[in-house]
């Protein structure tokens, strides 16, 4: 067995290796790009086919199914993990959500599930429709639905909507990360929609700080010109710019209204600190 594995520029920089004591480093990291990168899911499936050639890589993936069932079933899809592989981890209390991804062969689905614990955070009423369960593991959302509008920036379907309410449902099946209380127009903002977010404001949607905060975290400069407003851009932006990486973005807020006051100037000191020990570590964040 090969005791390093080279990753990809977009992750760790280019020609980077890292060593089998860094896996659980690089495991983390790829289950992380999806979800805050959620368009580049198929990216991370590509990445784990590679890198699940390493048995180290490939066990600590399957531990980690709960965190991350898209990821695991779409390597299943693939061919990389067997059925037989995912009943241990099929067995657990606490998996739920993985067991809906392999709905169609796990026998007796109604009953293998009955007793599994439900996360207060989940929805319940996304679970209720077998007919979406296929949608729903292909796209996040049922692509019905306004929030799957929002994500893919289908702005045709959204004019379909005469009704489009302030508040968006967010699907458990979803691979991305999760706000709270998350708005209509923050969602578009989060996955940098820029069709329907403009259609949004175009209906009366404001921006708030929620927004900002979204769009920060999508890395979209274009959809922070088209707020034309600067007053949400707070120290919360630059934790959030450094939380998803986008670090491109840091330059652009400071020199467009964030309020650099004593605790700010810690914050980016702390976060350079970080970077340059990263840097000495060859381990280079995502771009």
């Amino acid at each position: 067995m090969e005791e390093r594995i080279s990753f990809e520029h977009f992750l760790f920089g280019d020609g980077m290796e890292i060593t089998i004591s860094d896996m659980e480093f690089c495991v983390d990291r790829v289950i992380m790009l999806p979800k805050i990168r959620p368009h580049q899911l198929e990216r991370a499936v590509r990445l784990s086919i590679e890198y699940c050639q390493n048995d180290d890589f490939r066990r600590k993936v399957l531990e980690k199914s709960n965190e991350c069932p898209f990821l695991v079933y779409q390597l299943f899809k693939k061919g990389v993990f067997e059925f037989e592989e995912m009943k241990p981890f099929l067995n657990s209390c606490d998996s739920l959500l993985l067991c809906y991804y392999f709905w169609k062969e796990i026998e007796n689905f109604e009953m293998f599930i009955r007793y599994k614990n439900i996360p207060e955070r989940y929805d319940t009423s996304f679970f209720n429709n077998s007919n979406d369960y296929d949608q729903m593991i292909e796209y996040g959302f049922v692509p019905s639905s306004i929030e799957y509008c929002l994500k893919y920036d289908a702005i045709e379907d959204l004019h379909n909507w005469s009704i489009i309410s302030n508040e968006s449902k967010w699907s458990p099946f979803e691979w991305s990360y999760k706000p709270d209380n998350l708005s209509t127009l923050s969602l578009s903002g989060l996955f940098g929609s820029i069709k329907c977010f403009k259609y949004l404001l175009m209906k009366g949607f404001e921006i708030s700080e929620q927004v900002i905060h979204m769009i920060v975290c999508s890395g979209c400069v274009d959809l922070l010109h088209l707020c034309q407003t600067y007053r949400f851009i707070t120290i919360e932006c630059i934790c959030k710019a450094s939380e998803f990486y986008q670090i491109s973005l840091l330059d652009f807020m400071i020199e467009n209204g964030v309020d650099l006051n004593r605790d700010s100037v810690f914050v980016l000191i702390l976060f350079l600190i970080i970077i340059l020990f990263m840097e000495q570590q060859n381990l280079v964040i995502l771009e």
